[in-house]
């Protein structure tokens, strides 16, 4: 299935809940609305594989809707990957992506998978807003507890 059947699948599906399905022309979708933190979809160069991702400011845990890509090369921050997830914790923002095959995706699948990024991303944000911002205090341990040690960018 292309990424456009199965993006408008779930936009006649109607009852989904993911909130609003937004499409640019250069063929990168938004799903969200105030109620619905805003994942992303962009497909890669691969007819059948995608990138999905949800970006936020680390201080407000406010959405962008900037692609992943361009927020990386604007911050210099490297990806790491952990086990089906990549996370690129920036000094601005925090974003959580996945790169997935829709090849034999179903529109049942596509909706557990963005149920599932958003729950990652509500527990991301809610981490971050409790810890705060401890960049300028000395007592900051040098490991994070959302990266594995030796991997704190």
């Amino acid at each position: 299935m292309s990424v456009h059947a199965l993006i408008s699948s779930l936009d006649e599906m109607g009852d989904h809940d993911l909130g609003k399905i937004s499409h640019s022309e250069n063929g990168h979708w938004v799903l969200g609305d105030d109620n619905h933190f805003p994942i992303q979809i962009d497909p890669l160069i691969s007819i059948d594989e995608i990138l999905i991702y949800g970006t936020f400011i680390k201080t407000s845990g406010e959405p962008i809707y900037t692609p992943i890509l361009t927020s990386m090369m604007l911050e210099n921050i490297i990806g790491t990957t952990l086990d089906g997830y990549g996370i690129c914790p920036g000094p601005v923002t925090f974003s959580i992506y996945s790169k997935i095959s829709i090849f034999a995706m179903t529109p049942e699948q596509m909706i557990e998978l963005i149920s599932g990024m958003r729950q990652l991303i509500d527990y991301v944000r809610l981490s971050t807003a409790i810890s705060g911002d401890y960049g300028d205090r000395p007592e900051r341990p040098d490991t994070d507890a959302l990266l594995p040690p030796g991997m704190v960018h």
